[in-house]
């Protein structure tokens, strides 16, 4: 008897201390599941002051930037209603100077008898001149713009023997676009193979036009020695077994009728 009494003690001694021990433990996790928690409310009531922090800042800049604006656009308002002010006082002021009348014009310039007698197909004139010097010059930068300035006067030259020539037609323009109205058989390529849809190169395309502005003006150099064919030196047509060649200059070759042309070759480059 002793011994059952001894052992139902200790089975109600440890199951005393297991109470024990569980009750320290779960005091122990609520109380670390209250430190959670208030951490995160610390957490949350910072980002949300943080949160507060930057849309009152965001509206700060806001507000400056909308002062900034209505600034630029009274200085605009104010800059126009001046600009309009100066400008209403300018037409209704009077004239610092009166007009001259057509007398004192006369007096002061002489008779205007030069004008009356003014010959306007010189104007007719002029417009063609300008046509043949564009043509010239898109003859130079199609076929030449990359050929040294010898060369270039070299094709120029050529057109000007083909005007100069019975078999070709008597204009610089006419010569240039010959033959350009068919599908094959132009004499200059650029004019049918679509190159003059392409951008230009502004600095050589001056270049070209003021070369041509000086042929025509006189400033011409007969280079090519009479020729009226020419060719790049990387193709051999089949034309130029029939001419008599005249020069190699740059990347053409150049070609001229025998004595007695009658027939003229097709494709001047």
């Amino acid at each position: 008897m002793t011994r059952k009494r001894s052992s139902i003690f200790q089975h109600e001694s440890s199951c005393a201390s297991g109470e024990s021990a569980w009750h320290y433990v779960n005091w122990t996790a609520r109380r670390l599941v209250a430190a959670a928690g208030l951490a995160v409310c610390v957490l949350l009531t910072a980002l949300s002051a943080t949160a507060s922090m930057q849309k009152a800042e965001a509206a700060r800049a806001q507000e400056i930037a909308l002062a900034d604006e209505a600034s630029l656009v009274a200085e605009f308002a104010s800059y126009l209603a001046e600009e309009t002010a100066n400008a209403r006082n300018s037409f209704a002021s009077p004239r610092l100077k009166p007009a001259k009348s057509t007398e004192a014009i006369v007096a002061d310039q002489g008779s205007v008898d030069g004008f009356v007698n003014f010959d306007f197909a010189e104007l007719t004139m002029a417009r063609m001149d300008a046509a043949e010097r564009k043509c010239l010059a898109q003859a130079i930068y199609y076929e030449a713009r990359s050929e040294s300035r010898v060369g270039q006067l070299a094709v120029a030259d050529v057109v000007l023997n083909r005007v100069a020539s019975p078999v070709y037609p008597g204009s610089i323009c006419g010569v240039v676009y010959q033959g350009s109205e068919r599908r094959t058989g132009c004499q200059f390529s650029f004019t049918c193979d679509g190159s003059m849809k392409l951008r230009l190169n502004e600095r050589k395309w001056r270049e070209a036009e003021d070369l041509a502005g000086g042929i025509i003006a006189g400033l011409r150099k007969p280079v090519s020695r009479n020729a009226t064919h020419y060719h790049a030196d990387y193709v051999s047509p089949p034309w130029a077994n029939r001419l008599t060649p005249t020069a190699t200059i740059g990347t053409h070759k150049f070609y001229r009728f025998p004595n007695r042309p009658t027939v003229a070759s097709n494709d001047a480059g």
